[in-house]
């Protein structure tokens, strides 16, 4: 997994599914296909941003449906760039996405796949909210939490992704990064793409 692949799991795990084994190559724009994807030379942040648009919309009218939350996600995630001190740098390729995005093919998540990887980490998830319901502080969940060290950096981002409501996925996420050196390092690599 690269810090691509983390940043558009981090925002959508389906539509991350998608980027995995696939080529990456430099172009004009963010260009789907079934095995390769084009990416311009813009700021990681935009990149991001742009290849989760593009994905999104490599969808049929039935998974994007299905992943309108993601999408809502994806323009959040904008929203919170262009307010960033990146903000300018980054405004040209975030409010005219479409100059950034070729069509390209129809893809499709693999549902099956996202539900077997979904039943691995829902123990984890059970775990978590159970210890959550039972120790009295933060301080002390995150300290009981050691089990998430067992997981991979891909099962972590699944993990958040499943997560209710954004308290839960912050809660979820300082425990990795505190229990999981894997993560934390593939998180710090993405942190400092993304300020690039």
């Amino acid at each position: 997994m690269d810090e691509l692949e983390f940043c558009v799991k981090s925002l959508s795990y389906p539509l991350g599914m998608l980027l995995e084994g696939m080529e990456r190559a430099p172009g004009k724009s963010v260009r789907v296909t079934k095995n390769r994807i084009t990416l311009p030379d813009v700021p990681f942040a935009a990149l991001c941003y742009l290849t989760g648009i593009a994905l999104y919309d490599s969808l049929d009218l039935v998974d994007k449906k299905r992943l309108q939350n993601d999408y809502e996600a994806l323009e959040r995630f904008r929203a919170k760039l262009l307010g960033s001190k990146l903000g300018d740098r980054l405004r040209p390729y975030l409010e005219s996405p479409g100059l950034y995005v070729s069509p390209g093919e129809r893809l499709a998540v693999d549902w099956l796949e996202f539900e077997a990887r979904m039943e691995a980490v829902e123990p984890y998830l059970k775990r978590f909210l159970e210890l959550k319901e039972t120790v009295g502080s933060r301080d002390s969940l995150l300290r009981e939490a050691g089990f998430l060290g067992e997981l991979s950096p891909d099962r972590g981002l699944l993990l958040i992704y499943l997560a209710e409501d954004e308290n839960l996925k912050a809660l979820i996420n300082a425990a990795l990064g505190k229990h999981n050196p894997e993560f934390r390092a593939m998180a710090l690599r993405h942190f400092r793409a993304l300020r690039g």
